[in-house]
């Protein structure tokens, strides 16, 4: 980051900032209104106010501080996004904090009649002590989702859904409530980059992944005190459109300008004049970086113009296709990194009754409806991954058939599903020579039912089933080995072939009979199809077969097309369906999907998903169901 001018000042720690003069103007009018935020902002190419005040309420007012438009109430807090749409009108959307109730409230500006309007109010339990709204990444051809993160008290963070874009409604969906901090004075979030920012007292500024499904970990950008550039009190942060922070701290008497990716350098602004800027809001303008602040010494605010160029990051758009899930699994009893892989058993009978076996790798395997109803939990051991063969024939009685990698007892563990209803029962076990059993999946080829089981240190094992009296032959006739940890595998019945991801590496193919031939590696990772590659299915589509896989690290899902050389077509997500009340799907360990026709609910196929972190809101994991249809047409644009 190129310094402002050339006055350098070193600090303790060993970095250096630098700092220039600036003297802000204040307002022809409503200069002094007791409030604390003050945006600049611009619509049709004009330039105007926002404004919050403990005794005249919200402001809108033009480039000189002259009142346009006024919602009454007691008001300090203040955050803004343009053009949302909601029931087909556009608004600027407003979020603020009644101070008499402590509600939260979203108001929205009217442009063409220049007029607020009170949309929705939102009660919360605690005192709110900052807010701030957030732009969600969105399916194309949809507008929108808008976020309300409120920060109280208590030191908790509650965010929600307040705009269904997909709707284009107003919503109030609970995401997920987290830990913030103790002292929160103000927050922000850069859309672009889907980070959150909370500015901590007498501590610095946090940053976190603000996306819903992202994992709860943060990062100290800036820090205040003996350690850190910042002195003081830090009271506002706010983004600006090239990624960059405004940052209020009062006892230094101006602004700091921090780029959040280079922690090691930052400017501070002295501000001539001032007493105690304690909040402070940018706007990027032809003539430089546009700020409005407000001094809590003088009770002022003010507005000043520093000579900053901003690059405008692009608007908030998805990296990936998004499909939908439009069913869920009841969440596991148990707590923690617990649920992991599916599988689906199809009734020939009766396709809206078959089932969803999914593993709690803390307590068993689960067995759910097509609704996600639990019907049935079997308590085995730490069971990993399951699978399912048809028409298995045991002392003269043919059922189906699945298997699980039971960690408790390193063996493979066998379940009987009865034919007509779904109902799965426990046989038996396995016992294998592996120290670690983890990944696993079963193949029906040339009459003969074998399981594929690995270890975590890479190790493969191929196991035949055969009925011997009223117990189950497991025999194992093939061993391999790959560098590092697999877990996901699938096999293709039809043309015989095993495939399996290498977890830092890719996906494998290998011959699936009692052979001696070597995976090889059909599918590197790349740019989009990232580590830790899980768990994979196979689907058919026009006589074509497609290989669905997970890409644990970018919480996505690469397809590859098995008949044209493996080649990678694109990647999906899984949105969140909020009229559905379902959230996305994130960080997968296990996946299936099928192209049979599961009755009016998934007309072309089903694919199920373990979802690593279940929100809307915060439960244990569980399982997400996708219908294929939405698969199928993205596989059909790809090519």
């Amino acid at each position: 980051m190129a310094p402002i001018d050339s006055a350098k000042t070193q600090e303790p720690s060993g970095t250096s900032f630098y700092t220039m003069q600036v003297s802000p103007q204040s307002f022809s009018e409503n200069a002094a209104v007791s409030g604390k935020v003050v945006l600049p902002i611009t619509h049709d190419k004009q330039q105007y106010w926002l404004m919050t005040s403990e005794q005249k309420g919200l402001l809108l007012t033009d480039k000189n501080g002259v009142t346009l438009a006024q919602y009454p109430g007691n008001f300090e807090v203040l955050d803004r996004r343009a053009d949302i749409d909601i029931a087909n009108k556009k608004w600027d959307l407003l979020a603020t904090v009644d101070n008499e109730s402590g509600a939260a409230l979203l108001i929205g500006l009217d442009w063409k009649n220049q007029a607020f309007k009170l949309l929705t109010t939102i009660t919360h339990p605690s005192s709110i002590e900052a807010l701030c709204l957030q732009t969600l990444p969105h399916q194309p051809g949809s507008t929108l989702n808008v976020a309300v993160i409120l920060a109280d008290d208590q030191g908790k963070l509650t965010q929600r859904i307040m705009v269904d874009g997909q709707q284009k409604s107003l919503s109030n969906v609970l995401l997920r409530e987290f830990v913030g901090v103790p002292q929160v004075k103000d927050c922000a979030v850069d859309d672009a980059s889907q980070s959150l920012y909370l500015a901590e007292e007498n501590i610095g500024i946090w940053r976190y992944a603000a996306e819903p499904e992202a994992e709860l970990v943060r990062e100290l950008v800036a820090v205040s005190g003996v350690h850190g550039r910042l002195k003081g009190e830090v009271t506002s942060v706010d983004t600006l459109a090239d990624g960059r922070l405004l940052v209020a701290t009062p006892e230094q008497h101006g602004v700091w300008y921090i780029d959040p990716r280079q922690v090691n350098e930052a400017q501070l602004i002295a501000l001539k004049g001032t007493l105690g800027v304690e909040s402070v809001h940018g706007l990027s303008t032809k003539q430089g970086l546009l700020v409005g602040l407000f001094d809590d010494e003088t009770g002022v605010y003010q507005q000043a113009v520093l000579p900053i160029t901003e690059a405008i990051q692009d608007p908030v758009s998805p990296r990936f296709n998004a499909v939908l899930p439009t069913v869920q699994t009841e969440a596991v009893a148990t707590s923690g990194d617990a649920a992991d892989d599916p599988a689906i058993w199809h009734n020939a009978q009766a396709p809206d009754q078959s089932r969803i076996l999914g593993t709690n790798k803390k307590r068993g395997l689960n067995v759910y409806s097509l609704k996600g109803e639990l019907l049935q939990s079997l308590a085995v051991g730490r069971v990993n991954n399951v699978d399912v063969r048809h028409g298995f024939t045991l002392a003269g009685k043919t059922f189906d058939i699945a298997a699980a990698s039971n960690r408790s007892k390193r063996s493979i563990s066998l379940f009987a599903i009865e034919p007509h209803t779904g109902e799965v029962s426990y046989l038996q076990d396995v016992a294998t020579d592996l120290n670690d059993v983890y990944g696993l999946c079963m193949a029906h080829v040339n009459n003969q039912y074998y399981v594929f089981i690995n270890d975590t240190d890479g190790h493969f094992e191929q196991y035949q089933l055969e009925g011997k009296g009223s117990q189950i032959k497991g025999t194992l006739v093939r061993q391999f080995q790959v560098a590092s940890q697999p877990e996901g595998c699938v096999v293709d019945d039809e043309y015989a072939q095993l495939y399996f991801g290498e977890e830092a590496k890719g996906i494998w193919q290998v011959d699936a009979t009692v052979s001696k031939a070597l995976p090889r590696l059909i599918a590197p990772l790349n740019d989009d199809f990232v580590a830790d590659v899980e768990g994979m299915g196979i689907y058919h589509l026009d006589q074509k077969r497609y290989l669905v896989a997970s890409s644990q690290g970018n919480n996505s899902y690469g397809v590859f097309a098995l008949d044209d050389r493996n080649r990678y077509l694109g990647s999906f997500t899984i949105d969140m369906n909020l009229p559905a009340n379902i959230d996305g799907v994130s960080e997968t360990d296990g996946l299936e999907i099928s192209s049979l026709s599961f009755g009016d609910a998934f007309p072309n196929g089903l694919m199920v998903a373990q979802d690593g972190r279940n929100v809307i809101p915060s439960l244990n994991q569980n399982f997400k169901l996708v219908d294929a249809t939405q698969i199928a047409q993205l596989i059909r644009h790809w090519l």
